[in-house]
Parts: structure tokens; C-alpha cells; sequence
């Protein structure tokens, strides 16, 4: 069942400088359980909808960050170059501590879900949970060439490609993909697909992983990963499921979250 918020869920938005940027995040909620959300590739605060629209806000205060390059933290343009899933992770890490929160849960979904894990490495002390879904620490020739497929972003399906040139413009979009694709063919290249397996071993918090069976951005291979290689974690699949879990389940989603974030570990 959805947990109706009992506090307004409209997000604010607020622009703090940390580490040099002046990165954006909204808040929704007023709750004591601090969580940061992480957002994927060109993410957008809509992505979230089912969390941030049925989690109680009496509960939960919700933080979204826009990594640098993204959202309403630009400028500058999005940089990819080698190390930006951790800059990410540590000018998020940087902005709680700015904030004054000691103690907080992070999700992250695709590749925000790795940053989310590399935060929660470095920040281990920290974060009281994980949740991450539909995301990888690795990357294959084979996840490559399904990358290499979406490159042209015309041919996205309409809803996602009109979303996306609504928000960040047309040729926006269209670069910062590529460039996206180029980053993880460099990364498949010169560190042997390695985005962020170091991490693993060093999350201490209990972690939820949540893949789709049928998610063929991020096969589910990577989710059977990630639980085998982090400690105290649990892996939801979805056997039907996609790679937009929270909107092809977002009922269920918000539920097992929910549970997972309110149980005693």
C-alpha cells in the first residue's frame, strides 16, 4: 500500500555553492529519516514522482540532488571526464555536511545508483541505508553496444525524448548523451569496464537492490552483482519489470522501499 503524505509534497528548490558548483537540490517532506536521492543520466526531479508524491513527508525529508551539468545546476555543462561519478558522489556528500545532516539514507537510481554506492562508501559512517535500482558496477562490450543504439536521441520514444528537450533543449540532450556513452566506452576501454566495484566492499550500511528481470539498459546480471559483492544487502526482483521500476510499479516500489527504510536492522 502507498503511504499518503500528510504534509504538502510540493518540492522547494534551493541553490547552494558546494565544492565551487552551485548545485540545486529540492526538499519535499519534513520528517526526522533524512534521505538524498540520486538521479540518473540528464535526471529530472518528475523521475521521482512516486517517492516524493507518496512517502510521508511527516516522516521522510526528501533531498534530490542535480549533480553538476544537470537539472538546475548549470551551468557548467556536464563534465564526464574520468572520476565525475565520484565528484558527484563527493559534492553530494559535501552538500549534507553543508546542510548540517549527520545521518542519512541514500537512493540512487541508474547511474545515480552508482554514485549513490560510491557516496555510501565514502561516506560509511554516515549513511544509516542504501537503496539502489536498475544500476551497475560495471560495464560490458555488450552493455555498450545497446548504448550505442540509443545514441541517436530522435529516435527515443516520444514521451521520454519530448520530456527530456523540454527541460534541457534539444541539442543539450543530444550532446550530453553521447558524451555520456563516450565516458562508458572509455571507462569499458582503459579500466576494464570498472565504474565503481571498489566501492562494494566498503558500504557498511544494509542495502536494498531492486532490478527489473526484462531491464535490458541494465541487464539484471548487474543487480546479481551487486548483491553477491555488498554486504547485508537484499535483492528484489521484478520479474516483469523494466528499467523505470518506480513507474511501471510505483505502488509496490514505494511499499517495499517504505518497508525496507522503516525496518530495524
Amino acid at each position: 500500500m502507498v503511504v499518503r503524505s500528510s504534509v504538502s509534497t510540493e518540492p522547494i528548490s534551493t541553490k547552494i555553492k558546494v565544492k565551487g558548483f552551485e548545485i540545486n537540490y529540492f526538499q519535499v517532506g519534513n520528517g526526522p529519516q533524512k534521505l538524498i536521492i540520486f538521479p540518473g543520466v540528464l535526471g529530472q526531479i518528475g523521475d521521482f514522482g512516486p517517492l516524493t508524491e507518496s512517502l510521508d513527508g511527516a516522516k521522510y525529508t526528501i533531498y534530490i540532488c542535480d549533480p553538476p551539468g544537470y537539472g538546475m545546476s548549470r551551468p557548467p555543462n556536464r563534465d564526464f571526464s574520468p572520476g565525475f561519478l565520484y565528484r558527484d558522489a563527493d559534492s553530494a556528500i559535501a552538500l549534507m555536511e553543508t546542510l548540517g545532516i549527520e545521518k542519512y539514507s541514500m537512493l540512487g537510481w541508474c547511474n545515480g545508483g552508482c554514485t549513490a554506492m560510491i557516496a555510501a562508501s565514502r561516506a560509511a559512517d554516515r549513511v544509516d541505508k542504501l537503496v539502489v535500482w536498475s544500476c551497475n558496477a560495471y560495464v560490458t562490450a555488450k552493455d555498450l553496444e545497446y548504448y550505442e543504439t540509443t545514441r541517436d536521441v530522435h529516435d527515443w520514444p516520444e514521451g521520454r525524448r519530448i520530456s527530456q528537450f523540454k527541460a534541457y533543449g534539444e541539442k543539450y540532450v543530444s550532446d550530453t548523451w553521447s558524451g555520456w556513452i563516450d565516458a562508458f566506452r572509455k571507462i569499458l576501454d582503459e579500466d576494464d569496464g570498472d565504474v565503481c566495484r571498489d566501492a562494494l566492499a566498503k558500504i557498511k550500511a544494509p542495502t536494498l537492490i531492486l532490478h527489473g528481470a526484462k531491464d535490458v539498459f541494465v541487464p539484471i546480471e548487474h543487480g546479481v552483482y551487486l548483491h553477491e559483492n555488498i554486504n547485508r544487502s537484499t535483492l528484489e526482483i521484478f520479474p516483469e519489470g523494466k528499467h523505470i521500476l518506480q513507474r511501471m510499479y510505483p505502488e509496490k516500489f514505494v511499499s517495499i522501499v517504505d518497508n525496507f527504510l522503516s525496518s530495524v536492522q
